[in-house]
């Protein structure tokens, strides 16, 4: 299934993660990621012109082993102050950057930023047609936001949304069977709910103290059946016939290591219901812009 994984790379440009205790890593061990990424199977990263130096961190690798090339996805920052007709320029910077002629695919950070900036909605569909990205994306938060893009602009390719043990089928199924419906592939991230699916249940402070029965649910289901949360978590995004891809990111070799051989693990169909059926009611503790 590692040919169905995404590695995203945000780790590679910042300290990123609520779980993460290794920071940044060298420009070193950042290669060794991408080196064992490549080797295993996986083509598609996942980077942002917000990610602090990711882009030049990726550039950098690519230059040094122009054998090994990934398809490559990056975000429009959110904050951008692009003017009209100024995207193209802005895009072939990128490449640039990434050391690459084309991306596979070029998106809008976020729906506000979509919303604020929508006369760009054109642009990056001229971007397409040029060739200088092979599709158009945006990355989405809550069903509602899906579903607008859905009705209105059909001419994304791709959209990148939340999906995970707690933010699971049971909100998403439907709105993602839209999108597939209308030709859109579906690509997933916060596989891992940027660690907080590894927390232990003493160390929730704040807002995360409400997910402690769901963790607990989810500990609860890990010990009968012998995998690790970890394990559970990257399989079940992967059992779903209905997600293209699934974005993973990690803080270094050995969790790059630990994702790929859970990836080749199949997890019991009535487990997997199980997960279906968590029924996670504080939307806060899924949106970690709220930690």
């Amino acid at each position: 299934m590692s040919s169905k994984l995404i590695l995203g790379t945000v780790q590679l440009g910042l300290n990123y993660g609520v779980n993460n205790n290794f920071g940044k890593p060298s420009k070193e061990k950042a290669f060794d990621i991408l080196n064992l990424a490549y080797d295993k199977g996986i083509r598609t990263l996942d980077t942002a012109e917000a990610y602090g130096n990711s882009q030049e961190v990726i550039g950098s690798f690519l230059s040094d082993n122009p054998k090994k090339r990934f398809n490559i996805i990056t975000k429009l920052n959110a904050d951008n102050t692009l003017a009209k007709g100024e995207l193209l320029n802005h895009i072939f910077s990128n490449c640039k950057t990434l050391n690459t002629e084309s991306l596979e695919g070029y998106m809008f950070h976020n729906y506000n930023s979509f919303k604020k900036s929508v006369f760009l909605y054109e642009e990056i569909l001229n971007a397409k047609n040029k060739g200088i990205i092979l599709n158009a994306g945006i990355s989405l938060y809550n069903n509602q936001e899906i579903e607008d893009i859905i009705d209105n602009y059909d001419g994304f390719d791709f959209i990148q949304i939340p999906f995970n043990l707690f933010d699971n089928e049971l909100k998403r199924k439907s709105t993602i069977e839209k999108a597939r419906l209308k030709g859109i592939e579906v690509h997933t991230r916060s596989c891992f709910l940027q660690g907080l699916l590894f927390k232990r249940i003493k160390d929730l402070k704040g807002i995360l103290k409400q997910s402690e029965p769901y963790l607990k649910q989810i500990n609860s289901i890990a010990k009968e059946t012998g995998f690790q949360v970890g394990n559970l978590a990257l399989c079940y995004c992967l059992s779903k016939p209905y997600i293209d891809k699934v974005l993973i990111g990690v803080d270094s070799l050995e969790q790059l290591e630990k994702n790929i051989n859970w990836s080749q693990n199949a997890i019991d169909n009535n487990i997997l219901k199980k997960i279906d059926n968590i029924r996670v009611f504080q939307n806060e503790i899924l949106n970690p812009s709220l930690w």
